[in-house]
């Protein structure tokens, strides 16, 4: 299905009586999102999600408490910026959701999360054989050379 037939089916979906709250929400979270987005550090915000509003509380999902730390820093500035811009927000929480971003937004082969094979130099190997034939009988040279053997270069 082309993407103008599935934003056609979208649109008409959304002027449905059952659907027409649903999709006002979700158009209102997008705009709010993204006035979020503006407001905030980029390197915060790609790492944030505004969650909902309720009770004059603003509920914003970050992937990690680093960036929560740093997001409940720059959260009194914030709130002044939204009430500016008319936002009935009287308080900020940060929720910490690990890994809700990454499993949402990309495939973890894109990110480049997936673990790639060690490749060692041919210098690092020579080392490393030369230290394993010094070695006595042990545990550790055992492990230099199944690790040279796993890591040969091809």
């Amino acid at each position: 299905m082309t993407s103008y037939k599935v934003n056609s089916y979208l649109n008409l979906l959304g002027k449905t009586p059952e659907y027409e709250n649903l999709f006002s929400l979700a158009h209102q979270l997008r705009a709010n999102q993204l006035t979020f987005a503006k407001l905030v550090p980029a390197h915060l915000a790609k790492h944030c999600n505004i969650s909902r509003i309720s009770n004059g509380r603003l509920i914003i999902m970050v992937e990690n408490g680093a960036i929560a730390s740093k997001l409940k820093q720059y959260s009194p500035s914030l709130l002044l910026k939204l009430q500016a811009l008319g936002w009935e927000v009287t308080a900020i929480q940060i929720l910490v959701q690990a890994h809700h971003l990454t499993k949402n937004t990309k495939p973890l082969a894109e990110q480049g999360c997936i673990k790639r094979k060690i490749k060692l130099s041919q210098t690092a190997q020579d080392c490393l054989d030369q230290l394993a034939a010094t070695l006595p009988e042990s545990e550790l040279r055992d492990a230099i050379q199944l690790f040279l053997k796993k890591h040969q270069s091809d």
